[in-house]
């Protein structure tokens, strides 16, 4: 089990292509992982969200969210390694 106690974050990307490469590799080498989704026009509870006061007119919205991509600490070495082979 993944939790916040025993996790470290393998990666960021914006690319929707690319997480599901990372992810493919990850699954393939047996490495579980957490992955969370924001999107960056979203409003939070603290703070509001660009959509709201600008619309999501001009915005490339193949870019709208960031993917997170968390394995164990323990993991952390073997899941970089599927990342680099993943992304040749």
């Amino acid at each position: 089990m993944i939790t916040i106690f025993n996790r470290a974050q393998l990666c960021v990307t914006q690319s929707l292509e690319q997480y599901g490469k990372l992810t493919a590799a990850l699954d393939a080498a047996g490495i579980r992982y957490y992955a969370k989704a924001l999107s960056r026009s979203s409003p939070a509870a603290s703070a509001m969200g660009t959509r709201e006061r600008a619309g999501t007119f001009a915005q490339n919205m193949a870019y709208d969210y960031f993917y997170r991509i968390y394995v164990r600490k323990a993991d952390l070495e073997s899941a970089g390694e599927c990342l680099r082979q993943a992304l040749r």
